[in-house]
């Protein structure tokens, strides 16, 4: 009896041992992918540093072509004391599309967050990822965690139906969120990866379905484009989100993490639905507006292009049916790639459950705005900030971080007027996001019947073309790599003069390469052009901290006698001195800082 109950135990575990023997076979010959979210960077000399995994999004993709466009924000492996570090989650807009690099809300953030406090080390970590949505989130969180972030700020509901894996997107795998969360974690191991990618390979060799590079990612993503307002699959995506939400923000709070979570902002005056009904008849229609009857108000409540008629109707005449109508349009809209407000007030109910900080960014946007409605003064397209948007979405953070008091000690706040004129993008940059931005309104949603076809791009119309709009082209042709750019760009803008311009290349470069010191030098240069020495005196003790190299002490004590801080400029060559490096004496710079001003 013993005999046949070992057996029994034996039989069934020799499933689990054949898995186990499969798996460690796999990971020994190098199958598949290592998920983890986090990569080591060492760097010569420096502290080694971590950096977001380029691969990670080939967890959440099936084989369509799409490579993940991430940024790459380096961050101590060693957290120090002296380190505030903030992760951001979230998808496009977090990425900062169509601008990145100094583009992107988190790296205004840490930008105007590191001026104000300059003696800490400011670390913000980009996790966004295009095209996810709650359930890459969710998967991240634990990795996340593991880096013992001192904040974390969720920007997050514009893809929950067509994002990776959600309930209307072609890699969907149901509406059941316990089952999707399973799918996900199984991708961790070898075994589920070959049998998954062995599925994926047999569907797609019979799958007659878009690919990036043959339309846009939007449409890749896309297989219910009508999901009608409280239908089944419209339910299912907000429990999808409201499962996944809870979920992390009940991780962050079991570790004690603060959240600062956002409300979300679309472009409901400027853009008009994506997928609606016919109106049955139109004539009736415009004559029943102009003559103030109900009927058009009485189609209007399950129409969308009704709706938004409707709403231009009443934009000079009546703000709040025309703030009513736009809106009701936006909610009507098929093709959900603009979050229903159901989305927002999920957000807000579990946001006041697990006492997070929240950011109304919709009443942050119009505070700064003309419109009643949010329309394209700061919004691209249906969901992403123009440069002005993105710069308001850093300042809604930053507001809210000092409110709740996370980083003590503001003496150095920044307010949003002197933060405004100093945002980190480059003219270059800026023009290649409107070139993106041109080639997506010409092509699917935007034009549903022109899917599978190559926009032209707007740069093809430039008549001689200016320098910005060049280096532009170049970028986003892959001709030049950015960084290349960048750097002939900054010795054409200081030999021209053009020093806010320079400051801005330079300002970029420290976001893509903080590890470096050369970025902090160039821009601490530009500020000395600019006569800005305040900021000079910033970028050169960052400088002086990585190269400590007699010309980094020299120049940053250079700028401190300009700014009178004479016991600061004697401490840094002192340290210099103690450490080995041959420096000036105190008055031999000061004898030469009065010669240059003579």
């Amino acid at each position: 009896m013993k005999k046949k109950t070992v057996f029994k135990i034996i039989a069934a575990l020799l499933p689990f041992l054949l898995i186990f023997i499969i798996e460690i076979v796999l990971r020994i010959s190098g199958y598949g992918e290592n998920y983890q979210l986090f990569n080591k960077v060492k760097v010569e000399n420096r502290p080694e540093y971590l950096i977001m995994n380029s691969n990670i999004s080939k967890k959440y993709f099936k084989n369509n072509g799409f490579n993940s466009d991430n940024q790459s924000d380096l961050f101590l492996k060693t957290k120090t004391s002296n380190t505030f570090r903030i992760f951001v989650q979230g998808a496009s807009t977090v990425v900062g599309f169509p601008y990145y690099q100094g583009g992107s809300f988190p790296r205004m953030l840490k930008h105007r967050l590191s001026q104000t406090f300059p003696e800490k080390n400011i670390e913000i970590i980009n996790t966004g990822i295009t095209a996810v949505n709650s359930y890459t989130l969710w998967d991240l969180t634990g990795k996340i965690i593991d880096q013992n972030p001192d904040l974390v700020i969720i920007y997050a509901g514009h893809n929950e139906y067509y994002g990776a894996l959600g309930v209307g997107s072609t890699s969907s795998y149901g509406s059941r969120p316990t089952l999707v969360r399973s799918y996900l974690f199984l991708k961790n191991f070898r075994f589920f990866q070959l049998l998954d990618n062995s599925y994926t390979k047999l569907i797609s060799q019979k799958s007659t379905s878009p690919k990036v590079g043959e339309t846009t990612l939007m449409e890749v993503m896309v297989k219910e484009p009508r999901i009608p307002l409280n239908s089944k699959v419209y339910h299912a995506g907000l429990k999808q989100f409201e499962s996944n939400l809870q979920l992390i923000l009940r991780k962050y709070k079991k570790h004690n993490i603060p959240v600062i979570i956002s409300t979300l902002v679309s472009n409901e005056k400027d853009i008009k639905p994506f997928i609606s009904d016919t109106i049955n008849n139109e004539v009736q229609f415009k004559k029943s507006i102009e003559q103030k009857s109900n009927y058009a108000k009485k189609i209007s409540k399950t129409n969308a292009y009704a709706a938004y008629n409707l709403g231009l109707f009443y934009i000079e005449k009546n703000q709040d049916s025309a703030k009513k109508y736009l809106h009701l349009a936006k909610e009507l809209d098929y093709l959900r790639f603009r979050a229903p407000e159901e989305i927002n007030h999920i957000i807000l109910k579990l946001a006041k459950e697990y006492n997070c900080g929240l950011v109304d960014m919709e009443a942050a946007f119009l505070s700064h705005s003309n419109e009643i409605i949010l329309g394209n003064t700061l919004l691209l397209e249906h969901v992403h900030p123009n440069s002005n948007g993105y710069f308001i979405m850093a300042d809604a953070f930053y507001n809210k971080i000092k409110a709740l008091q996370l980083l003590k000690d503001w003496n150095h706040n920044i307010s949003f007027d002197e933060a405004s004129k100093d945002i980190p993008i480059t003219a270059i940059d800026s023009i290649k996001g409107n070139f993106i931005i041109d080639d997506l309104k010409n092509s699917w949603p935007y034009i549903l019947n022109m899917s599978r076809t190559t926009p032209i791009s707007s740069y093809y119309a430039i008549q001689n073309p200016n320098y910005e709009e060049r280096r532009a082209i170049e970028i986003y042709k892959n001709q030049v790599p950015w960084r290349d750019v960048m750097h002939q760009s900054y010795i054409k803008y200081k030999n021209d003069s053009a020093f806010k311009k320079g400051l801005h290349v330079a300002q970029s470069l420290i976001f893509e390469y903080p590890e470096e010191a050369n970025p902090y030098n160039l821009a601490g240069n530009m500020c000395l052009k600019l006569m800005d020495f305040n900021k000079a005196a910033y970028y050169f003790f960052k400088y002086n901290e990585l190269e400590k190299s007699s010309t980094s002490a020299q120049q940053l004590a250079s700028v401190y006698i300009k700014l009178n801080k004479l016991d600061l400029a004697k401490k840094t060559l002192l340290e210099s001195k103690s450490n080995g490096i041959n420096v000036m004496s105190f008055d031999e710079l000061i004898t030469l800082e009065n010669l240059n001003k003579e």
